[in-house]
């Protein structure tokens, strides 16, 4: 049996973490036998579609190859290190599906097949405007979480904040903009 074997798995995957740093391969594919299933347990949740979250797990470990000299043991548990740069990657695919799968190109190629009465059918959006009426520190966090895609813990750490203030702020940001919008951008 391997020493590192009966370590606990905080310490081993820190371990093998430091053994991948200093390139050391077989730690590496112990460390993706210890971990995949958990990261793609997680990947598949977020992603929904298994052939994506394969593609994901593929850059996750390249990923956590190239940056295990980053991980530093004392500032949280390896495995939670891990799962954020699975989380990252996840967004990341999200973001350049959703633009690949809808991009200006792929709209103009559509036809339009409106009737020639489609003012009938165009609502304004008042987003601008609504979002514009939310106070600063509302409109940033908002835009961390949902643009960044940052976590709650994240925007808190960023913007200074305690965690029940940004969460808070999140809450009646999005209920504000939700009455605004359903409101035709005319104040509530």
């Amino acid at each position: 049996m391997n020493r590192i074997d009966t370590l606990p798995p905080d310490i081993e995957l820190a371990q093998l973490l430091q053994r991948c740093a200093a390139q050391d391969s077989a730690a590496f594919r112990v460390l993706y036998d210890k971990t995949s299933p958990i990261l793609f347990a997680r990947l598949l949740r977020m992603l929904r579609r298994r052939s994506v979250a394969e593609e994901a797990l593929q850059d996750v470990y390249v990923r956590i190859w190239q940056r295990a000299a980053q991980y530093e043991a004392h500032r949280g548990r390896a495995l939670a290190w891990m799962v954020t740069i699975a989380r990252y990657c996840a967004i990341d695919l999200m973001r350049r599906e959703r633009i690949t799968l809808v991009s200006d190109d792929t709209l103009a190629e559509v036809p339009d097949e409106g009737t020639g009465d489609s003012v009938a059918f165009e609502k304004p959006n008042h987003f601008d405007e609504c979002i514009g009426r939310l106070n600063d520190r509302t409109r940033q966090c908002l835009t961390l979480a949902f643009v960044e895609g940052r976590s709650h813990d994240e925007i808190a750490r960023l913007t200074t904040n305690p965690l029940g203030s940004v969460k808070s702020w999140i809450r009646r940001g999005l209920l504000s903009l939700k009455e605004c919008l359903s409101a035709g951008g005319q104040p509530t």
